[in-house]
């Protein structure tokens, strides 16, 4: 048995060990299961289109797999996927995989690659300070957890439903932050400590196309029309409009390979 095998094996065991009981619990468990398999995914592909050998897209995939690995322990602590109401995911991620001894049929600087991109896959900017294959890595999960968070949430809100997971326990109102929209016009990607409703939530998720790296991942956001399906669920706004056209471009520029 590989190694990779040997960390889906111990992955599916992990997040299968929490007994949940309530449906809204399981329902919680399973959304992150499904997530972390499909950004496993989305790394292999974000991999091979920079012509990864076999041992990065292994390393890829593994990182995708276990990224939010944090978020399992984080629920069942506090009852919550908001960081700011319990603790930072990532870092208790990190943790759980040191104390588990997860990593340790790996060699030391594929463990702290690992490591490094687990941490700080949720940081509001990629560290200036990481080694070169370090800041690689990290760049890619970054992209592989937007395409797939994009995706999640672009089926939430077409679908109608509720869920305090999802939204982050942020009151739904039409309020919008004038200075979240006027972050993004500027090119900044947007602090989670600034958002007030859930319709902050959402303008930080378009605004996730200032923080992409790789042309496949702004392809495919775009491809799928994930900021138009976004846009649709906030209100009716000249200035949101505007902010969408703008948002595009600069997708579409990056998407080309542009910029």
């Amino acid at each position: 048995m590989n190694n990779g095998e040997l960390l889906k094996g111990w992955f599916d065991a992990y997040v299968r060990e929490y007994p949940v009981f309530d449906p809204a619990g399981r329902e919680a468990y399973e959304l992150k299961i499904g997530h972390s398999l499909r950004v496993a995914e989305n790394s292999v592909m974000i991999g091979e289109s920079l012509d990864f050998n076999g041992g990065d897209l292994a390393l890829a995939e593994a990182i995708g797999l276990l990224h939010d690995i944090g978020r399992f322990e984080q629920f069942r602590r506090y009852r919550t996927f908001r960081d700011g109401k319990s603790e930072n995911h990532a870092l208790l991620g990190a943790a759980v995989l040191k104390e588990n001894n997860v990593l340790t049929t790996l060699g030391e600087d594929e463990q702290r690659l690992i490591l490094s991109s687990v941490s700080c896959h949720n940081m509001l900017v990629v560290p200036t300070d990481l080694p070169r294959g370090e800041d690689l890595f990290c760049r890619l999960i970054r992209d592989a957890d937007k395409i797939d968070i994009m995706g999640v949430v672009s089926a939430y809100y077409e679908s109608g439903q509720k869920s305090d997971f999802i939204e982050l326990d942020l009151p739904d109102d039409s309020a919008c932050s004038t200075g979240i929209v006027d972050d993004l016009f500027m090119g900044k990607t947007v602090d989670m400590k600034k958002m007030q409703t859930l319709n902050d939530f959402k303008l930080l998720q378009l605004g996730w196309v200032h923080d992409l790296n790789f042309p496949l991942a702004a392809r495919m956001i775009d491809e799928r029309g994930y900021l138009e399906t976004i846009r649709r669920s906030l209100p009716a706004s000249e200035k949101i409009d505007e902010l969408l056209v703008f948002l595009k471009r600069h997708l579409a520029s990056l998407g080309s390979g542009a910029c």
